[in-house]
């Protein structure tokens, strides 16, 4: 694996595009910092190309999708947000921790279903590589529509050109936004494949499962795969991170992709 790896772009200097026009993604507060572009073009683990697994790409700005995606986050995605509820908030800020709760997902899993050193280095092996590959592409597809945060969206929305939106300048998400491009929601891509891959491995949907996050301070429990996923989609919405077409979207990718790092090398032998 070492020697399979060598060269294969990890950690390179790979900057995002920036741009000024409406739509165009530039840094973020707090730290308007570049990180993560060197992903899309890492060499893939298990599938061929990447680049073939393709998204439609995030709303045009005058359509009627785009006023409803920004006014969405804009109203439950806010630091201030009134009509997001405390359960909202506390699930917006479990999954948004850094220390990635799937990890955590996974080791409950292997361990709540009692899962032997082999089977459970299966498990592993199943989700960290369909993760990875999902997120190669999802990167890919971030680098070329290259779409702009909510973060930079709302404050300047009087720019976009569409009568439904209003700017907020002062308008702040609960979570700090990642100091990446926009669409597809990288997160969405990384749990879809990870729950993708542990319904194949169980066979099933209906594996339970809970997991601590310290940036919360609080355990979430779930019946379902399909019930984490389809929470996290919403809580990245109620940070005030992602529009809902860029965590549709980047579920459908995951999921996608997970399907085909497992049936390339994962099948039953």
């Amino acid at each position: 694996m070492i020697a399979s790896r060598v060269n294969d772009g990890a950690f390179s200097d790979a900057k995002w595009r920036v741009g000024t026009e409406p739509g165009q993604w530039r840094p973020t507060p707090p730290g308007f910092l570049q990180v993560g572009a060197w992903f899309a073009t890492l060499k893939p683990f298990v599938v061929l190309d990447p680049g073939r697994f393709r998204t439609p790409g995030p709303p045009a700005l005058t359509s009627a999708v785009w006023a409803r995606d920004l006014n969405e986050v804009k109203a439950v995605g806010s630091a201030t947000s009134t009509v997001r509820t405390p359960d909202q908030t506390e699930a917006a800020i479990w999954w948004d921790d850094p220390r990635l709760v799937e990890w955590a997902i996974l080791r409950d899993v292997a361990t709540t279903q009692r899962l032997g050193t082999l089977d459970a280095a299966r498990l592993f092996a199943m989700a960290d590589l369909a993760a990875a590959d999902a997120l190669i592409a999802c990167y890919r597809a971030k680098k070329h529509w290259s779409f702009w945060r909510p973060v930079t969206a709302i404050p300047l929305a009087g720019t976009d050109g569409n009568p439904a939106t209003t700017a907020d300048p002062a308008w702040t998400p609960l979570r700090v936004t990642a100091p990446s491009t926009e669409y597809p929601s990288g997160h969405a891509c990384f749990t879809s494949s990870t729950m993708t891959a542990l319904r194949a491995f169980f066979g099933r949907d209906d594996v339970a499962f809970s997991a601590y996050s310290a940036d919360s301070g609080t355990v979430r429990h779930y019946r379902s795969l399909a019930a984490a996923t389809a929470e996290l989609n919403q809580a990245r919405i109620w940070a005030g991170v992602h529009y809902r077409t860029a965590v549709d979207h980047g579920d459908q990718l995951g999921e996608t992709v997970a399907r085909a790092v497992l049936a390339r090398q994962f099948g039953r032998r």
